[in-house]
């Protein structure tokens, strides 16, 4: 999970780049990003929630 959250934090950075370098929060390669990292926060949510089941079942056991 750690790659996938550097990865987050790369493409957050170069998102706010983009956006203020064009000045306009619906350029299209602001929104390209944006659909990016959505798909990237996702998969970090999935995982943490599989650990968290994880870590239950094996407390229950």
């Amino acid at each position: 999970m750690d790659k996938l959250l550097l990865e987050l934090e790369r493409l957050r950075g170069e998102m706010v780049e983009t956006a203020l370098i064009e000045q306009d929060l619906l350029h299209q390669d602001v929104l390209v990003l944006s659909q990016t990292l959505d798909e990237i926060i996702v998969q970090v949510q999935s995982e943490r929630l599989s650990q968290s089941k994880s870590r239950e079942f094996s407390r229950s056991s």
